[in-house]
């Protein structure tokens, strides 16, 4: 089964991973919740760019690293942390 972008995306609109300042504060968050993930992610980055280790790969590459069954709880993670760093709508 593949997996589901759509759902990416959607969850992407409400939590904006991406953000100038938060998207190194929530890949070292991931990188520490799935660390398996993580690693396929930078070594996928590191293939492809020649070995730059300073390079971090993207909330979304490190999401195409989780098997389906870790989908929900990708999700939640996030959204908990979301929740926990950044209560209420102070990023929108």
């Amino acid at each position: 089964m593949s997996k589901d972008y759509d759902r990416y995306n959607k969850f992407c609109e409400n939590y904006d991973m991406h953000a100038d300042g938060i998207e190194e504060e929530v890949i070292e968050f991931l990188k520490s919740k799935f660390p398996k993930a993580y690693d396929g992610a930078k070594k996928d980055l590191m293939d492809e760019n020649g070995g730059d280790e300073e390079e971090m790969p993207s909330p979304g590459s490190i999401f195409a690293h989780l098997s389906n069954d870790e989908d929900d709880k990708f999700y939640s993670s996030v959204e908990n942390w979301f929740k926990e760093n950044y209560p209420g709508d102070e990023l929108k």
